[in-house]
């Protein structure tokens, strides 16, 4: 019995980490010039991609050598803005506006 009940602690335990981390990677960051940008879609350098309804967009400075990043929206996003987009498959959950690289 104790034999029994160790073997499907390990198991669930395996079974845990291994959903955990097969979910919770998967994304990379790609950035380039905005070629063109609308409410849900972005292109970026020639790709393009999906944005998500709850994407996070910030806005890069540079002061005085420091970086800081202030809240911004999709309306700050320009064509010829350098960005640099997280994405997951083919969708975009974060854009980060790199003003300092103008």
């Amino acid at each position: 019995m104790r034999k029994r009940w160790l073997c499907l602690t390990f198991i669930g335990i395996m079974l845990f980490f291994l959903t955990h981390t097969g979910f919770t990677h998967g994304h990379y960051y790609f950035n380039g010039k905005v070629n063109a940008i609308s409410k849900g879609y972005i292109n970026v350098s020639g790709k393009d991609f999906y944005i998500t309804q709850d994407c996070r967009v910030a806005i890069h400075k540079k002061v005085n050598g420091a970086f800081f990043e202030n809240p911004a929206s999709l309306r700050d996003i320009k064509i010829g803005d350098w960005v640099t987009v997280k994405v997951i498959g083919n969708l975009v959950t974060e854009i980060l506006i790199e003003r300092y690289k103008r």
